[in-house]
């Protein structure tokens, strides 16, 4: 217990090291400047459940590795480079060119660094199940994944954000809104429903790595879909009562999604228990 604590203190360090630096413009970060000890923080959440992910993975470190870089990486730089298509107020692309270029260096650096110092390589487990799905089996799983997607997307932003934004921060809450064009609102919804199918491809590798009972996989992905995510919130600059809201939403439907992917794939017996 003791070593397993110390690693994670060390790797603790390690992201928020790497959090700390601008690699495209080779100068430390502006958060760190501006609040280290919330960047501490993210880096410390990010550690433990990425952490916990790679050492009860029963697959290769390989493959535990590259699962923690598809998710982080995708799910915290490429699919917010996404809606950058229409966030381009608060999201213009220098910015994104600089979080797709950060992202990729942290994310391949931290992946590495995890599974050297947690992976267990496949211990006790020979056997990695495969998913056995057909080309239009994929056809319909992607499109009703993306669909629930954006359901989930409207269903928490309306019950979810809206009335703890209003409640926390009405005034940050009306300018955002008022900052929102029509022409990018036109994005949002055509946008969301890809990210949901992307959001599944970033599934699979989990679930290969995780190779356990179906339910408990659920548990994982929904956890590795949610919390990087809605803790990558907490660096955004926003006000406290704008984080907080788009914190919740996020969690509450990226982990709802991750537990339904692994049950959409699930059907028809494709993966064990």
């Amino acid at each position: 217990m003791g070593g397993t604590l110390s690693r994670i203190a060390v790797l603790t360090v390690a992201l928020f090291a790497l959090f700390s630096f601008d690699f495209r413009g080779l100068a430390v970060s502006q958060t760190l400047l501006s609040d280290p000890l919330r960047l501490l923080m993210v880096a410390f959440i990010d550690t433990v459940v990425l952490g916990f992910f790679v050492s009860t993975a029963r697959s290769s470190k390989l493959r535990a590795g590259g699962s923690v870089f598809a998710v982080f990486y995708g799910g915290n730089y490429l699919l917010t480079a996404l809606e950058s298509a229409y966030l381009g107020s608060i999201l213009p692309l220098d910015l994104v060119i600089g979080l797709v270029v950060n992202g990729l260096i942290v994310s391949a650096a931290f992946a590495a660094a995890l599974v050297l110092a947690l992976g267990k390589g496949g211990e006790g487990n020979s056997a990695v199940p495969r998913l056995s799905v057909g080309a239009k089996e994929w056809v319909w799983k992607f499109a009703l994944s993306g669909a629930v997607y954006l359901l989930l997307f409207m269903a928490f932003g309306l019950a979810v954000y809206y009335p703890i934004a209003k409640a926390l921060d009405p005034v940050a809450f009306a300018a955002e809104q008022g900052a929102a064009s029509s022409a990018a609102a036109f994005w949002v919804l055509p946008l969301e429903y890809v990210g949901g199918m992307l959001w599944v491809v970033l599934a699979v590798p989990v679930i290969l790595a995780v190779t356990t009972v179906w339910k408990k996989t659920a548990l994982v992905v929904g956890l590795l879909f949610a919390v990087p995510v809605s803790c990558s919130m907490l660096l955004s600059g926003m006000s406290i009562g704008l984080t907080v809201a788009h914190a919740t939403e996020l969690f509450g439907e990226n982990f709802a999604f991750g537990a339904f992917a692994v049950w959409l794939l699930h059907l028809r017996n494709r993966l064990p228990g």
